[in-house]
């Protein structure tokens, strides 16, 4: 790897501004809420002076709804002090949920330590009385996200029997929920709602036991983690902070209205990487922001981010007023589909600035998709895409599903599949249709490695990548000129488009087939168009939507 290193710097928070264009549709605006964990419930609410602090950290964020939680890490909070910071809460005009966090239930897991065994009688038994004792306290529950288990224990082994771990998991799990978290929550509190978050690791959940779209209708609610942290880190998994976008949308194609708010914490980040978060979520359409959580958010560890954020809270309602509408390449992930050797690929892509709009069904009606080696999880995968070609439609392929693919007879009339050697991009007709198939070296160029540096863009690279995005241009809005790292999230008309470079960027959006002639409706960061309303200029983690 070679190139630039980035800079940290929280610059890219300040000279925040806003530029407002009448009509624009009204909105709801954004409800803004924050997690109590059960040590924050200990440390800090037990006192009228700590409850009294605790609101005022609410009424400057403009959080306007908390969650208490009754149990993580093996403690559960005094009931005394949650109907008291519950009480005091609701009678400022504050909402007021539970939470359970399902760590160090008893027996762990072999995998994650901090994980049930969930075959395991005694700790089912107690995860049971952990919900009956928060549905005593709260009508909305939400669980955080280790609800899951990677245990490969004897009595696991056992259990499993025959099946697969994913296939024993999977069954295990919704058996937990349905036995061990609802009906026992329910018999003590008939109105309780239960709210599933999902990890930001969408491409694990299948051998973690998450399914989501059993899980979506099982449960009253979903919640989606929209954490991305430090790209550069190697601990967080080198996240790219398109993965927010990535994973809402997807999610909300299997939950649909069920589909809650965007859950992110300061881990992992500097102030300018935090609100990369917020406006990610925000951008996502999460109709919740949820700040996990106060007792990291009032550290003086986090400080610097939690400033970031209140300074820019004003901003982030007005965005979300604006956001609506997606629209770009479908992008097929079919739940529980492994990614094989193309890990999280469409957070890559779409921070290629090729815009996308996440799918868990296959996207019959769209124009054009992007297929990645996810698809192979179908069963019935080849033939729709085949019936996708013959409507005339462009299927874009990763180089690793068409290799795949090559001389599967059922699309012999379009093969060879395989991308020729020392090329980037192959374009192939398809009887109607047409098949785009791109170099995995393209999506590399958004990687960023432990050192803070990014792939060297060579003439090939370049001009493999402008070909990419003119063929998705056909579709959506793109930047033909863009660096990687600049997103767009084209939007009915308008298109945000985001920096998430440590560099200032200036670039250009061809928005409905045209270049030039835009309007700015909205900048934040010291981002503007320049003269004659053409180029985008963009300082580092800096926003601006046009229309």
């Amino acid at each position: 790897m070679s190139g630039k290193v980035w800079k940290r710097s929280v610059r890219a928070v300040c000279g925040l501004a806003i530029v407002l264009l009448l009509g624009v549709t009204a909105k709801a605006q954004v409800q803004w809420s924050t997690l109590f964990t059960a040590q924050d419930v200990r440390d800090d609410l037990g006192t009228a002076a700590g409850r009294q602090e605790a609101l005022g950290f609410c009424r400057r964020m403009g959080i306007s709804k908390v969650y208490l939680e009754t149990f993580r890490d093996g403690y559960q909070a005094d009931r005394t002090t949650l109907e008291q910071a519950r009480d005091y809460f609701r009678h400022t005009g504050l909402r007021v949920d539970g939470c359970v966090a399902t760590t160090d239930l008893g027996k762990p897991s072999t995998g994650w330590k901090i994980v049930a065994c969930y075959t395991n009688l005694q700790n089912r038994e107690h995860l049971a009385e952990i919900f009956k004792y928060t549905a005593s306290l709260f009508n909305e529950i939400i669980i955080d996200d280790f609800f899951f288990t990677d245990c490969e224990c004897s009595e696991c082994a056992a259990a499993k029997g025959s099946m697969s771990w994913e296939q024993y998991r999977r069954k295990l799990m919704l058996d937990v929920s349905r036995n061990d978290v609802l009906a026992p929550a329910r018999a003590v509190n008939p109105h309780v709602k239960i709210i599933i978050k999902f990890p930001q690791w969408y491409d694990n959940f299948q051998q973690r036991g998450y399914t989501p779209d059993e899980e979506a209708a099982l449960f009253d609610r979903i919640w989606v983690g929209t954490e991305t942290r430090d790209p550069s880190m190697a601990q967080w998994g080198h996240t790219q902070q398109y993965r927010g976008f990535f994973i809402y949308r997807w999610l909300h194609s299997i939950g649909g209205a069920k589909t809650g708010g965007g859950w992110f914490d300061p881990y992992g980040t500097d102030a300018a990487l935090y609100m990369d978060q917020a406006w990610t979520t925000v951008l996502a359409g999460a109709p919740e922001v949820f700040l996990f959580h106060y007792g990291a958010l009032t550290s003086p560890e986090f400080a610097a981010q939690a400033d970031a954020l209140e300074a820019a809270h004003q901003k982030l309602e007005t965005l979300s007023k604006m956001v609506g509408g997606w629209q770009g390449i479908a992008a097929y992930k079919p739940v529980s589909s492994r990614p094989y050797d193309e890990p999280y690929i469409f957070d890559e892509i779409g921070m290629l600035g090729i815009p996308l709009l996440p799918t868990a069904k296959f996207p019959t009606g769209a124009p054009s998709a992007m297929f990645a080696e996810y698809a192979l999880h179908d069963t019935n995968f080849v033939p729709e895409l085949v019936q996708f070609l013959k409507a005339g439609k462009t299927a874009f392929l990763t180089a690793g599903l068409a290799h795949r693919l090559n001389l599967d007879p059922r699309l012999a009339a379009y093969s060879p599949l395989e991308l020729p050697k020392g090329k980037l991009i192959e374009k192939i007709a398809a009887g109607p249709g047409k098949l785009v198939i791109f170099s995995d070296a393209l999506p590399k160029l958004a990687f960023v490695d432990s050192d803070n540096r990014v792939e060297q863009m060579t003439p090939e690279l370049r001009a493999a990548l402008v070909e990419l995005r003119r063929e998705a241009g056909n579709f959506t809005a793109v930047s033909l000129d863009a660096p990687p790292r600049v997103a767009i999230y084209p939007m009915k008309g308008r298109a945000a488009v985001m920096n998430y470079t440590e560099l200032p960027v200036a670039c250009h959006i061809e928005l409905g087939g045209m270049a030039g002639g835009r309007t700015q409706i909205f900048a934040e960061g010291g981002a503007h168009l320049g003269a004659g309303g053409e180029t985008l200029v963009m300082p580092p983690h800096s926003l601006i939507v046009v229309e």
